[in-house]
């Protein structure tokens, strides 16, 4: 049988009310609070009838070695009352008894709204800004450095995905921020009336998290595990690495805050090592970590090959499995091609870009197969190719980059867009069929056979 037995914080941190008769309830089905936090922890004891009580108290810090002399004030006060101090958190302290005539610790409700806001105003407020505005700049660049190619972003199941977390944190704390402020408005109103503090239960925090934890976990399954997989086993294992690693710079953080505080170093210091620590760690185990991996060849697949060319240049050889090829299309010959194929997969669209090289005479076919799974996308997407055109311009405006429709029955595709450039046609064209959308750069004007067997290979799967 389990002496210990560990809890996560369902409550908001202002839920005094809630909190209490919570850990009431614990006490009466034998287990006795030890540590609150984050995850609460219990001890096993004999079940009994115990009354908690929760106040808040700003002097109050996670990384105060000792308690204040108003804290010793305080704990002394609620002894004499009758109240044995459990244990506390940030500024939250909690007491319990078992003494039925023992008073209450807060009288006034004015003042005990009071202290709760300036615990909140020391710790969960300024916390929570913080995030939100880390969070809301996050999203706004990643957003404006995505939307100029909406193919590579929705493409990207890690891209997307993070930008859905980013959005879901951001809503999270904006909720947390809205909430405090209506239960501290609707408090002050009724403490001004002469009544009490507006009492809340944990429902609304309990389904954040949920609600939280499923996305996330959704996320995971349907973004983040599918593009892991599609970039391949060495990128799979590089990210599981990094996620690793910045778990265990949390880790190591607050167990040198807890150390620090075990060892009664004062509370300035104590934060600004934490703060200061958390900060270069996480770079220097990244960088350390990065430079370990890329020493060891991790991101580089078990069958690629390095090739020192003619020029004295050494290039990594690929040898992936390309759906159409140089060999295809101007038959066989004895020169020393890289075929690389890189996959980008989300819910939304499937982005293949296929390369095959040749290093000694500079020689190349490059094309991109694009699968629009949501269909209401296909017509976004499409644009999103054609309007690069205009980014060439803006980069080169004499050259006159412009998408023409051309005969689209010799490639067997539905429509076909080929690029020009000051009027004159280039070997770079656009293939729709069905869903799918091929994007080609041929370094010659294709014959009509090449084009056949171009939109027999790269657009039978639709």
């Amino acid at each position: 049988m389990k002496e210990i037995k560990r809890e996560l914080m369902w409550f908001e941190f202002y839920e005094d009310a809630a909190i209490a008769e919570h850990l009431t309830a614990m006490a009466e089905k034998g287990w006795l609070l030890e540590q609150a936090g984050n995850l609460w922890r219990y001890r096993r004891a004999e079940p009994r009838k115990i009354r908690y009580a929760v106040t808040y108290f700003s002097e109050s810090s996670e990384f105060n070695p000792i308690p204040t002399e108003n804290e010793e004030t305080l704990r002394e006060f609620c002894a004499a009352a009758g109240w044995d101090y459990v244990t506390s958190w940030h500024q939250m302290v909690i007491f319990s008894t078992d003494r039925a005539d023992a008073p209450p610790i807060e009288t006034d409700e004015r003042t005990k709204l009071a202290a709760v806001h300036r615990a909140m105003k020391k710790n969960f407020l300024p916390g929570n800004l913080v995030l939100l505005a880390l969070f809301g700049f996050n999203l706004v660049i990643q957003l404006s450095v995505n939307m100029d190619d909406l193919v590579q972003y929705l493409s990207d199941g890690m891209q997307l995905g993070t930008s859905l977390l980013v959005l879901m944190l951001l809503v999270y704390y904006g909720g947390n921020l809205i909430s405090y402020g209506l239960w501290y408005r609707r408090s002050r109103r009724s403490v001004e009336r002469g009544g009490p503090c507006v009492e809340r239960k944990n429902r609304f925090k309990r389904g954040k998290q949920v609600a939280l934890l499923a996305f996330s976990a959704a996320v995971m399954a349907l973004l983040y595990i599918p593009s892991a997989l599609a970039y391949g086993h060495e990128t799979t294992g590089a990210w599981l690495i990094y996620s690793g690693i910045y778990g265990l710079e949390i880790a190591a953080v607050w167990g040198l805050r807890k150390w620090m505080k075990r060892r009664g170093v004062n509370a300035w210091t104590n934060r600004l090592v934490s703060v200061g620590g958390g900060i270069v760690l996480a770079l220097a185990l990244t960088a350390g970590t990065t430079a370990l991996m890329l020493r060891a060849d991790l991101f580089q697949p078990k069958d690629a090959e390095e090739c020192v060319n003619t020029h004295g240049n050494t290039w990594t050889i690929y040898h992936d499995d390309l759906p159409l090829t140089m060999e295809d299309l101007r038959g066989a010959d004895e020169k020393h091609w890289s075929y690389e194929i890189r996959v980008k997969t989300s819910p939304l669209a499937v982005y293949r870009d296929a390369q095959q090289t040749e290093y000694d005479d500079w020689e190349r076919l490059n094309y991109e197969i694009l699968d629009v799974r949501a269909g209401f996308l296909r017509q976004s997407l499409l644009n999103d190719w054609l309007d690069l055109s205009d980014w060439n311009n803006e980069m080169d405006p004499n050259e006159g980059y412009v998408y023409r429709s051309v005969d689209a029955q010799p490639w067997g595709a539905d429509a076909v867009y080929q690029l020009e450039r000051a009027g004159e046609p280039t070997g770079t064209f656009i293939l729709c069929k069905g869903k799918r959308i091929v994007r080609i750069y041929l370094e010659w004007e294709p014959a009509a056979k090449q084009m056949a067997l171009t939109g027999e290979k790269l657009l039978t799967d639709v």
